[in-house]
């Protein structure tokens, strides 16, 4: 009886000791969790007291001043790089002096920085003293070093790829390039393919793109200059031009407007057209996007600007007009009548992607008896057997046909070709068989469709479907009438925009611009191709026959 009573009383700690119960334990433990995240905020004000401390000394538009202590620098780095794992540091010295050197890992070489920065450094004699970097110039083998003391430029510059060296003693920091990171290597063009011409296109690396362009041509006179737009994400951007074709203030204009870029971050060159065109609200596309070098070089000796974002293969051409929109590289590599046809074909194909399905709308519903008399009697017949009006027919088709055409580009390449046959079916005869809509509708469709597709440039073609459902719904509503008032207020509305001072579609009536129509609506030969387009005011208007031109 007595051993049953001592081992229920021990058993039961809680009733001797006070502090060992469950609840008590809880306590302590929420206590605890609430001492380490006071703990965790206090070093967060802590920091960002020290770096307002560092920012009240430092210069405009500077977080913070290194100094010539290399401890204190260190410390400082440690608190702009916090939690950045990928951020390496390397300590060793130099003759008298200790060292520090700061990379990010998987953007730099470290074949590069072993061989071309540390071995030389390291072999150096114990009693080296530095005062300053200037000999450091001949002792690494790098190809850029920069001798930096702002502290923006060397937390960009970092991140970028370089490799910082901070010598103890010195307040100054030198960057050394030694970048090698992964990149796509050099294919051939997706959006812009061509038969004859070159086949190859920019990819994500801007130092390449540069590169490319440069290669196409060995000319002085092309410039490239460098900025950063971007608050956070400190993307580079490059304005590319010809210093001797570009029209006097469209550069200065170029870059204000880049520079009153103010957004977090830059991924796409959406990103930097939605912020510098002129009429934002416009479906028509003001700049004209590319990813063939060839197409680049030519619009230089145009007299027109690249802007050339980093990581992103797509270069913006600006200005751009509506002829240039229609013009294809393959233009160049064809014979003159061939590529003279086509042109014509892309000018009538844009009219028919915009007006057929809103002209088939306007004859059934409202000027039948402008349809010979056995067309009409056969319409007559198939929408006998249509349950909706014409204007329901052709709203209906023109979703049916847009789920499509977003389903084939979204889907991955390996089932888009399942996905073709599938709308061909049920666009093809599914719909006809159903009752829905009449068989000359969906050849008007898909007639309307095709002629889309024939635009060289992506975004030109969706701007036409964009106009497509504002002319059927005034087709509807007007008949013929309708579409002749769509057309006004669209002609209307292509001469009134302005890209970068430039008309847009003003050109195509303009007669004092005569001689631009060799290269407009039809192609001349190069032979007489011998002046640059008059509408961007060039500063040499002779293509052939004059020296540096």
């Amino acid at each position: 009886m007595m051993a049953y009573k001592k081992e229920q009383r021990i058993q039961k700690l809680s009733a001797v000791f006070a502090h060992a119960s469950k609840e008590q334990a809880l306590d302590s433990l929420k206590n605890l969790r609430d001492l380490i995240n006071g703990s965790a905020e206090l070093g967060e004000e802590l920091s960002s007291l020290t770096a307002r401390i560092r920012q009240v000394a430092a210069p405009a538009e500077e977080p913070f001043l290194f100094t010539e202590d290399l401890t204190a620098n260190r410390k400082l780095l440690d608190v702009v790089f916090r939690d950045c794992d990928d951020v390496k540091y390397r300590e060793f010295s130099i003759g008298e002096h200790n060292a520090l050197i700061v990379y990010v890992e998987g953007m730099i070489g470290s074949n590069k920085l072993d061989e071309s920065i540390l071995a030389p450094l390291l072999q150096l004699k114990k009693d080296y003293k530095v005062s300053n970097f200037t000999s450091f110039y001949n002792i690494l083998p790098v190809s850029a070093l920069i001798t930096s003391n702002s502290a923006r430029e060397i937390i960009t510059n970092v991140l970028s790829g370089y490799a910082a060296l901070f010598i103890d003693g010195v307040a100054e920091c030198l960057l050394m390039e030694a970048m090698h990171y992964r990149k796509r290597s050099i294919n051939i063009p997706q959006n812009e393919t061509v038969i004859l011409g070159s086949h190859e296109a920019f990819n994500e690396d801007l130092t390449d793109s540069i590169a490319m362009i440069r290669r196409h041509c060995r000319d002085n006179n092309i410039k490239v200059r460098m900025l950063y737009i971007g608050e956070r994400s400190k993307s580079k951007v490059a304005l590319v031009y010809a210093a001797n074709l570009v029209k006097p203030g469209l550069m200065e204009e170029i870059e204000q407007r880049i520079n009153r870029i103010k957004v977090d971050r830059v991924t796409s060159t959406a990103n930097v057209e939605e912020f510098i065109i002129d009429h934002p609200w416009s479906p028509f596309p003001q700049t004209q996007a590319t990813e063939r070098p060839d197409k680049v070089v030519s619009s230089l000796y145009e007299g027109r600007v690249a802007i050339v974002l980093d990581n992103v293969c797509d270069i913006l051409l600006v200005p751009t007009t509506y002829a240039q929109i229609l013009q294809s590289s393959e233009d160049y590599s064809t014979p003159m009548i061939v590529t003279s046809l086509t042109r014509l074909t892309r000018f009538f194909s844009t009219a028919v992607a915009i007006f057929l399905p809103a002209f088939y709308i306007a004859l059934v519903s409202y000027h039948p008896g402008m349809l010979p008399t056995a067309l009409a009697i056969s319409v007559a017949e198939q929408r006998l057997r249509s349950p909706f009006p014409a204007f329901m027919e052709a709203l209906f088709m023109e979703v049916l046909i847009e789920l499509f055409q977003e389903a084939v580009v979204r889907l991955p390449q390996k089932i888009s070709g399942a996905a073709g046959v599938v709308g061909a079916l049920v666009i093809g005869t599914t719909v006809v068989e159903a009752g829905l809509v009449n068989a000359l509708l969906v050849v008007l469709t898909s007639v309307t469709a095709i002629a889309s597709f024939t635009m060289p440039t992506y975004s030109f073609s969706t701007s036409l479907r964009v106009l497509r459902v504002p002319t059927i719904i005034m087709a509807s509503v007007l008949g013929l009438y309708g579409i002749a008032l769509s057309l006004m207020v669209i002609v209307t509305h292509l001469c009134s925009l302005r890209s970068f001072g430039e008309s847009y579609g003003g050109n195509l009536f303009n007669i004092t611009l005569l001689r631009d129509w060799k290269d407009m609506f039809v192609r001349l030969p190069e032979t007489l191709l011998k002046s640059r387009p008059k509408q961007l005011g060039e500063q040499d208007q002779e293509r052939i026959g004059k020296k540096g031109s």
